[in-house]
């Protein structure tokens, strides 16, 4: 069975990206453990302040929205480590908001923000979810240390589409992250630097599927 927290696994023989990633790994682990302690302390409290007036109704709710947030951040971490799925049909604007969410968290990147850009409607994709989500968060931590060192506050991020064609553009002056690079053909997407920006490419969902089609009509034995 693969190791979902190696996406050297993603990549072809011989590209190693393990450290990067592990690195990643950790401080977004540490970042849900320390947002998960606070949604528990919150929640504690709550109860504490229930027991003392008898429990109100602004206190249920405060208590389902602290205990929504925690399962969400508590799914984080199924999301982090989940096995290397078969492709599936998704929206890529879904999973790169749960990538910023993430990233949020960081422990030593908070003081960055993600500006998230969308053009236009976009359509679903398919790829693999899990390695998808391990791309954007590599992109989405190279960028704003990049950001970090040249003193800009702020990381761009934005999503288009043209014709068959998904895009993400991440505004950074600095070289593509190695590790991104390496997992990006596990995604079925194309990843290079552009005057200043990273831009990942993916074709759209519908266009698979034409292309699929067109395929099976050539294969043989396809009119038996």
């Amino acid at each position: 069975m693969m190791d979902a927290a190696d996406p050297s696994k993603f990549t072809q023989p011989g590209v190693s990206t393990r450290g990067e990633w592990t690195a990643l790994l950790e401080d977004l682990l540490q970042g849900i453990v320390h947002a998960s302690n606070n949604r528990f302390t919150a929640l504690m409290s709550l109860a504490q302040l229930a027991e003392l007036d008898g429990g109100s109704t602004d206190d249920g709710t405060m208590m389902r929205q602290e205990l929504a947030r925690l399962h969400e951040v508590v799914s984080w971490v199924g999301a982090l480590i989940a096995p290397p799925a078969q492709a599936e049909a998704l929206e890529l604007h879904a999973v790169l908001n749960v990538a910023l969410a993430m990233h949020a968290l960081h422990p030593r990147m908070r003081s960055i923000g993600c500006t998230l850009e969308r053009e236009g409607d976009i359509p679903p994709v398919r790829t693999r979810r899990a390695a998808l989500l391990r791309l954007l968060l590599l992109l989405v931590d190279a960028a704003t240390r990049a950001g970090d060192a040249s003193h800009e506050k702020a990381v761009v991020v934005r999503l288009s589409a043209d014709g068959d064609t998904v895009r993400l553009a991440v505004f950074a002056r600095a070289p593509v992250s190695p590790d991104a690079a390496a997992l990006a053909p596990s995604c079925g997407c194309t990843l290079e630097a552009r005057e200043g920006q990273w831009v990942l490419e993916l074709p759209s969902l519908a266009a698979l599927r034409r292309s699929e089609r067109v395929e099976t009509t050539r294969s043989p034995g396809a009119d038996a």
